[in-house]
């Protein structure tokens, strides 16, 4: 590597280099600054300068992300021998040089502004030059690279001595160059079919890359079981990100390839894993490979067969009180399409399992997400996971909350839904959605977060590891759903490998992932069996029940007041008296921010909860609610005691016969009242500012000032009683 001059204190600039690591071949060059961005180019040898890329965006927070790395240094790259001389005046390498700068002149102008960096123009301006200059666009374009690549001085422009053709003599004393070229790499194989949209991946993978692939995949595997996909992508965001800025911007940005795919992943490490220890190799989770595809689970289209389960969450919930209260592992339901593997709902509860919370289940499916989950800080709408419709089918196993008599009379008779119970010891049946529960419980142990374990508690390690994860991070169901959404968000906008096996969706040019088969299948497949309800009477059917005050035109549901919101409310609220009456209510007891009273005419009456008490249930679920309820209970007890041992104890301290009698007030004209008045506020700032201090009468003080009330007070009735008197003479 050239030369490299530190420079302290060093602000960027054209022309300067930043060392990045330790590893002296990666340098930064700066070729232009702007307000807030920069554009780099990387630089290695000399020879590289044949091979130069284009000044990339680089934006002022990374730049200065790299420079504070400690490592990181400012500096100075010296030019080669070769370029290091400036040529004499009227020499031929002098006219020579002149010719070549006034060929890329115009362009370098043109480069100082920001918009003609770009790939686009970068290019179409250089090809208009050469077009205009009769000279070859690969020529000139390796001109201008190479003038940048120099750091911006037209002796770059110069050119480099040749080497020896292979074959000849070697070099002669004095013209050995100080290190030969290496032979350019070239990556390997074929390019995948993005190319021809994102270009061709040129990336090459060195010994640094492998060595961060490896560490990659050893920590993980310390931190617990981990499956090859997960470190890859941990590898992409970490370290690889770290090492390759540029390239990974411009990765995530859409502008590229992959540099390094998962392939190319499992043939580097392959054959590394010999240095792990056992205990690590037994993290190392391979999926079982399907031999063949057997399509047994049948669905003519989407909306017509949905898959439901149900399992205990691997990760426990606490409170946010000091100290926090524990809420054990909640329970999770999922709802997934068949035939499209769409996501249709999920569902967290604390509740033991039951109808009740299919019900909810359900619920979720087929409501507006926003106005779901929006008070639960969760960013989610209806466009990124759009609302589902009731299905003609509905799937579950044989637990108990999904083959009860309520289970059977809600859905079979009252939302006319097929039940087709799985047989016994046939989990397969609805594979699907098990193993989506299977991917949910390893992307939220992959997350890292606290209170999460990986593997059932079954032998005394993953039982350890349990009790560890008793002290969750995971401080509220919302918390929760949030990490589940953002999963599910994933899952339904990834391609999938059976939707890719579906010819419709290729013929219909629409992508193989869960979200758009889903839309364009309700859309486009005809003669689906479909639910017979509409969604207003399913939402209806779905309510649960309860029992609400009415009294004054409010509805008051657990201490929280609802208005009126329809004309039927309205009609409610007048015939309501100051008497609280209670009537039956349906309501969503996983968004109570709307109740609705059943009505034998008409619409049912709706209310809406008042913004106080969206205020409260903000974050918190009527779940959590219940499970804090004796908590709540304590806490207000505790308070209520302490108060009124407060006041107990400060009235019983109260000394008798203190009370002070005041004189009665005199009145004053205007200007003595705002004498008065001004006198007073000035005692009263210096008392706040500390200037000055309340006097305390003595007790003679205050048995005087007793003794001349009374006697103002009997001047005060003799003086009535005499106007009295002569108020009667007049009459």
């Amino acid at each position: 590597m050239r030369e490299f001059h530190p420079i302290a204190n060093a602000s960027p600039s054209p022309g300067l280099v930043l060392r990045v690591g330790d590893d002296e071949s990666r340098v930064l060059r700066i070729t232009h600054v702007f307000d807030t961005c920069v554009y780099v180019m990387w630089v290695k040898e000399a020879e590289n300068a044949y091979n130069a890329r284009r000044p990339i965006r680089m934006s002022l927070q990374e730049l200065n992300r790299l420079a504070g790395n400690s490592s990181a240094a400012w500096g100075r790259l010296a030019l080669p021998p070769a370029l290091s001389e400036s040529p004499q005046a009227d020499s031929e390498r002098r006219l020579a040089l002149d010719a070549v700068w006034k060929l890329i002149e115009p362009l370098i102008k043109s480069f100082e502004s920001e918009a003609n960096l770009s790939h686009r123009r970068f290019t179409a301006l250089i090809r208009g030059r050469a077009e205009v200059a009769q000279v070859p666009f690969i020529t000139l374009n390796r001109l201008v690279l190479r003038y940048y690549y120099f750091g911006g001085t037209r002796l770059a422009l110069m050119p480099l001595p040749r080497g020896r053709q292979p074959g000849h003599a070697a070099y002669p004393d004095g013209d050995i160059p100080s290190e030969p070229a290496q032979p350019q790499k070239k990556r390997r194989g074929r390019q995948p079919i993005l190319s021809k949209e994102l270009g061709t991946n040129d990336f090459i993978i060195s010994d640094e890359d492998i060595t961060d692939m490896f560490a990659t995949l050893k920590s993980c595997l310390l931190s617990g079981p981990t499956f090859i996909t997960h470190a890859y992508e941990k590898y992409l965001a970490g370290r690889f990100r770290r090492r390759h800025p540029a390239i990974y911007a411009e990765y995530t940005a859409g502008k590229r390839l992959e540099p390094i795919t998962l392939r190319q992943l499992r043939y580097y490490i392959h054959g590394r894993t010999t240095p792990l220890d056992d205990d690590l190799l037994e993290n190392l989770r391979t999926g079982k490979r399907n031999q063949g595809y057997l399509g047994s689970l049948h669905s003519a289209g989407p909306g017509e067969v949905y898959e439901i389960d149900s399992t205990g969450g691997r990760f426990y919930l606490v409170s946010t009180d000091d100290p926090p209260v524990k809420l054990e592992k909640p329970t999770i339901y999922l709802i997934i399409d068949r035939w499209s593997r769409y996501i249709v709902s999920a569902y967290i509860t604390l509740r033991a399992p039951s109808y009740e919370e299919v019900r909810h289940a359900l619920l979720v499916a087929f409501t507006s997400r926003r106005s779901r989950f929006e008070p639960l800080g969760i960013d989610i709408d209806d466009d990124r996971w759009p609302v589902g419709r009731f299905p003609a089918e509905l799937c579950p196993d044989r637990g108990t909350d999904f083959v009860n008599a309520s289970m059977k009379q809600s859905v079979v008779q009252d939302l006319r839904i097929d039940l087709t119970p799985l047989p016994p010891f046939c989990p397969d049946g609805k594979a699907i959605v098990e193993r989506m529960i299977r991917e949910i419980k390893r992307r939220m142990a992959g997350l890292g977060i606290k209170g999460v374990f990986a593997e059932t508690p079954l032998d005394p390690i993953t039982k350890r590891a349990a009790r560890k994860a008793a002290a969750a991070a995971v401080h509220s169901i919302a918390e929760a759903y949030r990490v589940l959404i953002e999963i599910i968000d994933d899952h339904n906008n990834r391609p999938h490998s059976a939707l890719r096996r579906r010819r419709i969706l290729t013929q219909a040019g629409v992508r193989p992932i869960p979200k758009d088969a889903y839309l364009w299948g309700l859309k486009n497949i005809t003669g689906l069996r479909t639910a017979p309800l509409t969604d207003n009477d399913y939402q209806r059917l779905l309510l649960s029940t309860d029992t609400a005050g009415i009294s004054n035109g409010v509805l008051r549901y657990r201490s929280r007041s609802y208005l009126p919101e329809n004309e039927s409310a309205f009609e409610l609220g007048r015939k309501s008296t100051t008497r609280v009456k209670q009537i039956n209510v349906r309501l969503d007891k996983t968004c109570p921010h709307e109740i609705f009273a059943p009505t034998s005419r008409g619409e049912w009456a709706k209310f809406i909860i008042t913004y106080g008490g969206a205020s409260e249930l903000a974050g918190v679920t009527l779940d959590e609610e219940d499970a804090l309820a004796s908590r709540t209970a304590l806490l207000w007890a505790q308070s209520e005691h302490d108060a009124r041992v407060g006041r107990l104890v400060a009235t019983g301290t109260k000394s008798k016969g203190t009370a002070k009698h005041r004189q009665s007030a005199i009145k004053l004209n205007r200007q003595e009242q705002n004498d008065a008045r001004r006198q007073e506020t000035t005692r009263m700032k210096k008392l706040l500012t500390g200037k000055s201090t309340m006097p305390v009468p003595d007790s003679d003080e205050q048995h005087q000032r007793a003794e001349d009330w009374r006697e103002l007070e009997e001047t005060e009735r003799l003086r009535n009683l005499e106007l009295i008197r002569k108020d009667r003479g007049r009459r």
